[in-house]
């Protein structure tokens, strides 16, 4: 697949066939967790090549031939190289169907679950509070017995869940915003060991995009 086939957003059927294959492979995310996995890969402190987080969405899968699964591999980048695009010009992202309830469930699971194969997240306080929405939709936290912010005890939690949904989205671009900070302050100069990566050359962590549309906008 040429370097600009792997910039072009997924069409609704492509979605659908990317869909459909995880749906039918064992251990594979489904289709709105695997999108929120891709968010936080694309937001987090520490960058990963492909080959780190590809096998956490694709699972166990039986490939019938190489061209499928060059094809599957593709969509999984192409969907990847635009959340990355969909971040760095501050839209708002969600899972496909943002209106079911289950898939923003899913959509904050398979966030959390990249968040956690990155130690400088979960090391930073500040950076694990943020989290706290996707966490009460993921359905990791209970709230019911604690505290709201006016000291009453929730019975309830409605009203919560509700607001977290409803401040999700634009969690996603703070938290983004967050790191990217982040790494500008805490990106060390370290000896260069090869020739300088060119911003228009093709991106070493294997993506397809350029250089400056991919990782260099991690470390400006």
């Amino acid at each position: 697949m040429r370097a600009a086939d792997l910039r072009r957003p997924l069409g609704r059927a492509e979605l659908e066939t990317l869909r459909q294959f995880l749906a039918a492979t064992p251990r594979a995310m489904r289709l709105p967790q695997a999108h929120g996995f891709l968010t936080a890969i694309a937001s987090a402190p520490t960058t990963l090549p492909p080959s780190a987080w590809q096998p956490r969405i694709l699972g166990e899968p039986e490939f019938q031939s190489i061209e499928q699964a060059r094809s599957v591999m593709g969509l999984v980048m192409r969907l990847y190289n635009h959340i990355v695009t969909e971040l760095s010009e501050g839209s708002t992202l969600g899972p496909p169907n943002p209106e079911d309830d289950e898939a923003i469930s899913l959509w904050c699971a398979g966030y959390l679950e990249a968040t956690r194969m990155d130690e400088a997240w979960w090391n930073d306080e500040y950076g694990t509070a943020l989290l706290f929405p996707f966490i009460v939709l993921a359905g990791e936290a209970d709230l019911v017995g604690e505290e709201d912010d006016r000291g009453n005890i929730i019975e309830d939690p409605t009203p919560q869940l509700a607001r977290c949904r409803e401040t999700r989205a634009a969690t996603v671009l703070k938290v983004n915003q967050y790191w990217t900070a982040w790494r500008r302050r805490n990106l060390a100069p370290v000896a260069r060991q090869a020739p300088k990566i060119g911003r228009n050359e093709p991106c070493p962590c294997g993506s397809g995009r350029k250089f400056k549309k991919c990782c260099a906008l991690k470390v400006n």
